[in-house]
């Protein structure tokens, strides 16, 4: 699940993905062109990349996926992947340009603030 917005996170996360795979794509990347390789690894692989709406449910669900719904799935589905983990740096808010720099170069996957 790639949710940053940043185009190496994404390449990153498809070069990352098993074989038969699925990427899901929760950002938006604005107006911007973004840049992946999908040559012959990517094809061979049977990779599946999917774009996800969050703010709407596509008609055919909305009878079943309740706001309440989605919302207890989502802090079961916290509990069992532990984001957390992935945070790579944790920085003050003093030190949020740098962080956002280090972001930026890809030194760095995930950045929290503590404040």
């Amino acid at each position: 699940i790639e949710v940053s917005g940043n185009a190496r996170a994404l390449q990153s996360a498809i070069d990352s993905t098993s074989p038969g795979g699925r990427i899901i794509v929760g950002s938006w990347y604005g107006n911007d062109d973004v840049r992946l390789k999908l040559g012959i690894d990517f094809h061979r692989s049977r990779k599946t990349i999917k774009a996800s709406q969050v703010s709407e449910i596509p008609p055919e669900l909305r009878g079943l996926w309740t706001k309440e719904r989605r919302f207890a799935l989502t802090w079961e589905l916290m509990k069992l992947i532990r984001p957390s983990r992935l945070i790579t740096k944790t920085v003050t808010l003093d030190q949020a340009q740098e962080a956002y720099e280090l972001l930026d170069r890809g030194d760095e996957i995930s950045v929290s603030f503590r404040y």
